[in-house]
């Protein structure tokens, strides 16, 4: 059987065409070329939440919040009457204020009475996708400006605009100032109507007062935390409601490990909402950007510390150069001092000194005049004074307290002055003051801080008035000079101490040797007196002795024994009184001479102590002064004394030789021999009168002990022949 086809009528045809449509998992509208709404299917209703009722006949701009799709839809409508069609991806809101990106597709429908424009909404699963898309494109845009600045405020404020209007009606940036303030630096408000001025402004005191303030929801919170705040119904915020605000999200900037702003996408007049979608997206733009900022940050702080680097390098560059040019000062300033230190000290005639000292001084301050003196009893004196090159002689003292060198002896400090006509220090009468601009008076100090001196310099040349440099280069001048004239002032009292002890010695010499000529002539007198008085009276009284003898020999034999006895004695008594006499003032020393002298001593004390005695004489005819030869005589028999006490010898060589110029005398034992000790030793009184004799009459003394040798006394002096 044949199925026969029953044709439709117009109006089954479109209530089948509008179930078809309505059957199509697609969101299918149509519009005129206004864009008012006149198909709105089953499934546009679902996915946008309007119904077609509530959209029929309206904009589709206002419905959808997408300005571009009907601008693009009419800037091709050329293509569209020319049967092709034309499709593109739009960011469209749903009626809960949600957005999402669309696959849009357009054709056109033309019949007898007007022309359609076809719409098929299709949502696109690669949300993320596309999310990525717009940020990649914002952050393009945003990063070809941070390439350019490092300034990254600038950059902050263009971001914020790039999120309007396509992320949100307003953007707000915000940093985390170091002192914990929160600074905003960028807002982008979108672009409202004229009656809609009251609303922009009450966004912006939200913004401005309200955000940064709320601890809980607001930008605290998120700084604090770190971590992204989406608020999707603003309805208990009564402040946000009162700005028509629908939905905001705060995202923060982080730079790890630290939150250092966050910024703000907020919702209103547009009427969308923002969702976890639109979080991730800007989360995902906000994290780029931060990397670039964080870049711009490190940039400008590295440009930073580049510049205070720089800044630092220059300054101590700055410093060091001073610290160099110093150095070169100090060293030229050493090497000068160290000049006229050697100067001052290659003499040590004071007057020199002062002299010197007073021209070295003028010249290294470029001064016309000046002088140098010292300190004495009566105050501070100068005896020359020195002006152009030019010496002069002016003496004069000043008391302590009077004149500026009086003042400068009374504070010890120096005194300086720029104004020398009206100064109330300086004697105006004097006439070396005359013409005086400018003086440095500076005093020079021994070693325990007394004044020993000073030096007065006068008018620095071209007219110019002394420095605080100048006088420190005085007074590092002030040390060296006192060490030069310490060392004059040292040298002059040790001239003069060495004067008078020689004066001294020369003094105590002649006394010794008026002391031992005493007692030489104390000598003879006493050994002429027992010679001749009791040598003579003894002798008298021992021929009375022997007479006496003679007679009582007869007649009574006991008694003549006894005077024999006496006789005996008498005669012994002689002998000693000759002995006493001879060793006082040998005789043969005036009628024979030295050699027999020494040769009758050395057999006098070899009978004596056993010790034998070689003498070996070579100046036998050669006439000596008394003096020189009583001195060697005496040295002689110190010599044998000290051999007889101290020596332990079995033998003593003697020699006397004579030259034309001296008489030697030399006496070698083969005893112990002295000890080096006893040579210098205060208590050898014995040959500390050798010396002394020796020395008194020009001559050389010297002993040696030789261990295992004895020792050697030798002694020199000078011949000179008798008047």
């Amino acid at each position: 059987m044949k199925l026969q086809l029953v044709p439709l009528s117009a109006e089954e045809k479109l209530r089948l065409q509008a179930q078809l449509l309505n059957a199509v998992e697609q969101a299918i509208l149509a519009v005129d070329l206004t864009g008012r709404i006149v198909f709105w299917n089953r499934f546009a209703a679902t996915l946008y939440g309007w119904t077609v009722e509530e959209v029929q006949g309206r904009n589709i701009v206002e419905v959808l919040a997408s300005p571009l799709l009907m601008e693009s839809a009419r800037a091709n409508l050329e293509q569209l009457r020319r049967g092709e069609g034309w499709s593109g991806e739009f960011l469209v809101q749903r009626r809960d204020g949600t957005t999402f990106m669309a696959h849009i597709s357009a054709s056109l429908i033309q019949s007898e009475s007007r022309t359609l424009i076809s719409i098929v909404g299709i949502p696109r699963d690669g949300t993320e996708h596309q999310q990525l898309q717009e940020a990649n494109r914002l952050l393009a845009e945003a990063g070809a400006l941070l390439n350019d600045t490092v300034d990254y405020e600038a950059p902050l404020t263009t971001l914020a605009q790039l999120a309007v209007p396509q992320l949100a009606d307003w953007c707000a940036v915000h940093l985390l100032q170091a002192d914990g303030s929160i600074e905003q630096v960028a807002l982008a408000p979108a672009e409202m109507a004229a009656n809609q001025v009251s609303r922009l402004q009450a966004a912006y005191d939200w913004l401005q007062n309200h955000l940064p303030k709320d601890d809980a929801d607001g930008l605290p919170a998120v700084l604090r935390s770190g971590e992204p705040k989406l608020v999707t119904d603003v309805a208990s915020d009564l402040w946000a409601a009162a700005a028509a605000i629908k939905s905001y999200m705060i995202v923060p900037l982080v730079a790890r490990p630290q939150t250092f702003g966050a910024i703000t996408f907020v919702a209103a007049e547009s009427g969308r909402r923002f969702d976890l979608n639109a979080l991730a997206l800007a989360e995902n733009l906000v994290s780029h950007f931060a990397i670039y900022l964080e870049k711009a940050r490190l940039f400008r702080e590295s440009q930073r510390l580049h510049a205070e680097l720089e800044q630092r390098v220059s300054e101590h560059t700055t410093e060091l150069r001073a610290a160099v040019a110093q150095l070169k000062q100090s060293e030229a300033t050493i090497q000068t001092l160290f000049r006229i230190s050697n100067k001052l000290n290659a003499t040590l005639d004071v007057e020199t000194i002062l002299d010197e000292l007073a021209q070295e001084a003028i010249r290294i301050v470029n001064g016309e005049g000046g002088f140098a003196g010292l300190r004495t009893a009566d105050g501070m004196t100068m005896r020359k004074y020195f002006r152009q090159g030019e010496a002069f002689s002016f003496e004069h003292t000043w008391l302590l307290g009077q004149g500026i060198p009086g003042w400068v002896l009374k504070y010890k400090v120096p005194y300086g002055t720029s104004d020398a006509a009206h100064d109330p220090v300086i004697q105006h009468e004097l006439t070396i003051n005359a013409d005086v601009r400018s003086i440095i008076c500076t005093p020079i100090l021994d070693s325990v801080g007394e004044v020993l001196g000073y030096f007065d310099i006068r008018n620095k040349q071209d007219d110019e008035g002394f420095t605080i440099s100048d006088q420190e280069m005085l007074m590092a001048l002030a040390p060296a000079a006192s060490i030069a004239i310490q060392n004059a002032l040292a040298y002059q009292q040790r001239l003069a101490t060495v004067g008078e002890l020689k004066e001294s010695s020369r003094q105590l010499q002649a006394l010794a040797a008026n002391l031992e000529l005493a007692r030489e002539e104390e000598r003879t007198q006493i050994a002429r007196e027992l010679h001749d008085q009791l040598g003579q009276a003894l002798t008298a009284m021992k021929f009375d002795l022997v007479w006496l003898t003679d007679q009582l020999g007869q007649k009574n034999a006991t008694l003549a024994q006894k005077v024999k006895t006496v006789t005996a004695q008498m005669d012994t008594m002689i002998k000693t009184v000759r002995r006493i006499a001879t060793e006082l003032r040998p005789g043969m020393l005036d009628d024979l001479g030295l050699a027999a002298s020494i040769e009758w001593q050395a057999r006098d004390f070899e009978k004596r102590t056993g010790i034998v005695c070689a003498v070996s004489v070579s100046a036998e005819d050669v006439p000596l002064p008394r003096a020189q030869s009583v001195a060697l005589f005496r040295i002689f028999q110190e010599a044998l004394t000290n051999v007889a006490r101290h020596a332990s010898a079995q033998h003593i060589e003697v020699k006397l030789a004579a030259t034309p110029e001296a008489v030697t005398l030399q006496v070698h034992d083969d005893g112990r021999g002295i000890q080096p000790q006893k040579i210098a030793g205060l208590h050898s009184l014995g040959l500390l009168g050798m010396r002394e004799r020796a020395k008194r009459l020009g001559g050389t003394f010297d002993i040696q002990g030789v261990p295992g040798d004895g020792t050697i006394v030798k002694v020199s002096i000078p011949f000179k022949q008798s008047e």
